[in-house]
């Protein structure tokens, strides 16, 4: 197992070859196929996870996230399948993109350690209405028509080591750049586990670190789950400046809440404020909504393995 944990070191100190604009999610634990294709499959059943994400409400223009994502196992769980979607607006800006998720389980050891290799490949579309755009200077360059619409190709991958209670992972999902669009690498290193407290209570704490070439960010959260049925949290959230080594001032603090709706679909909520809150008077707090549905139930201690993640 120590060459697998150096070959997760390696990866990781090339992520900071990278730069930063994707999405986030602060329900990022429980879709993860959206950032690391290896996830598909990991969780042994057959699952559909949404999320939607909507931050400024009140003010028009304000980014709204979508995200579809679905995975299930196949040739005795060896391999895994994922197809997902994910639409991001703000502003005049639309993009939309669509992928294909492949993951191979390689089982290490007979306490069912696995690594999963996965690949993702698709495509992004780039959707600008200039009519929602009002400037200056006629016809500036800038809005010109052939960067209205475009379809970008991605390809990505990723790598997954999880056990019972335990997942690490690293995933690069857009490999691809475009300067045109300001498409740039994200490296992404997940990790996390589930601990037992007592028969009716476990905390669940995890973290998500992402890296570019000038600016990194960080989830670190924490959530306690009470009978298996429902759970509640806290996530704090910065980025950080690379260049100059230290903090962008943009610390968050977001509280989640979740509940089990019998044994295969899950809800949840999560309410987030950044704490400088320059602008008074504006409503710059996010919401977000996760659903989840299973197609096959829950087995017994089925929130004791990674398909709680």
């Amino acid at each position: 197992m120590r060459q697998v944990f150096l070959f997760f070191g390696l990866l990781f100190c090339v992520s900071f070859s990278f730069a930063q604009q994707d999405s986030s999610f602060s329900h990022y634990m429980f879709n993860q196929q959206i950032i690391n294709p290896a996830y598909a499959g990991a969780r042994g059943l057959t699952s559909f996870t949404s999320i939607v994400r909507s931050q400024w409400s009140g003010i028009e223009g304000a980014p709204l996230t979508q995200t579809l994502s679905f995975n299930t196992p196949i040739t005795s769980k060896k391999l895994g399948f994922g197809l997902s979607v994910l639409n991001d607006k703000i502003g005049p800006i639309s993009t939309t993109s669509f992928d294909i998720d492949l993951a191979y389980h390689l089982r290490l050891n007979r306490k069912d350690h696995r690594l999963s290799i996965g690949l993702k490949a698709g495509a992004l579309g780039y959707l600008l209405d200039s009519d929602k755009i009002n400037t200056s200077i006629s016809g500036d360059p800038s809005f010109e028509s052939d960067l209205d619409r475009k379809l970008i190709p991605n390809i990505g991958f990723g790598l997954y080591y999880y056990t019972q209670n335990f997942y690490l992972g690293f995933a690069v999902p857009k490999l691809i750049e475009s300067k045109s669009f300001e498409i740039e690498r994200h490296a992404y290193f997940l990790v996390g586990g589930l601990f037992n407290i007592n028969k009716n209570f476990m905390l669940k704490p995890s973290l998500m670190y992402k890296q570019t070439k000038s600016i990194a960010a960080f989830d670190a959260s924490v959530l306690g789950i009470v009978n298996e049925l429902f759970w509640v949290g806290i996530q704090v959230r910065n980025v950080v400046d690379t260049i100059n080594f230290k903090p962008a001032n943009n610390l968050g603090t977001t509280a989640l809440f979740g509940l089990s709706l019998g044994e295969r679909f899950s809800v949840g909520y999560s309410y987030g404020i950044p704490s400088s809150m320059t602008n008074k008077g504006f409503n710059t707090s996010t919401h977000e909504l996760m659903l989840r549905f299973d197609l096959s139930a829950r087995v017994k201690g089925y929130l004791r393995s990674p398909r709680f993640f």
